[in-house]
């Protein structure tokens, strides 16, 4: 099993297809959400451009499931070939349970009780656009970082869960940031 994980893509093509480079071979690819478009808080950068990522979306092969954030509205549905309505996706397979939300409106705590209510391994957010890997019960919280518009180290990541190991990989360069086992 390979997994691919993503959140944050905000609107530029370009980092997109950077990532997908990244997940070749991979089994799913789960997004934490934040898909075309920049929000009020963040820069436009050069490259962005929603209307072609929306077509690249399109063109991607790979299965993609997506939990709304908080900068995606209904129009995007209009324009996208996957479903974007719920803010909570889960994802199982391999005897390992993913849960995906982009966690704009949850604190730790609720994260903490609900991945101990739906015995979730893996639980993926996105929104602070930092990279986070951490252990909480039974439960690893995972967040891929911005692949467009990272903040903290500024390096733009996703992540790939495959053989029980984590990967944070750097969209420009294709090195592995750090490596965590579940």
């Amino acid at each position: 099993m390979k997994i691919g994980m993503i959140s944050d893509i905000h609107g530029y093509p370009g980092q997109f297809k950077k990532a997908l480079k990244i997940f070749q071979g991979c089994d799913m690819i789960l997004c934490a959400g934040d898909i075309l478009y920049h929000g009020p808080r963040n820069p436009i950068l050069d490259g962005y451009n929603p209307q072609e990522l929306a077509t690249e979306i399109g063109k991607n092969e790979i299965p993609m499931l997506i939990a709304k954030g908080n900068c995606d509205a209904e129009v995007d549905s209009m324009v996208l070939n996957l479903p974007i309505f719920s803010p909570v996706v889960i994802y199982e397979k391999e005897n390992i349970r993913f849960l995906v939300l982009h966690g704009h409106d949850v604190d730790e705590g609720r994260l903490s009780d609900i991945a101990r209510i739906y015995k979730v391994d893996i639980l993926l957010t996105g929104h602070t656009h930092v990279r986070l890997c951490e252990p909480h019960g039974e439960t690893l919280f995972v967040n891929p970082g911005s692949v467009s518009v990272p903040k903290g180290d500024g390096i733009p990541s996703v992540a790939v869960f495959e053989n029980g190991e984590i990967k944070f990989i750097n969209v420009e360069t294709g090195e592995i940031i750090e490596k965590r086992y579940l």
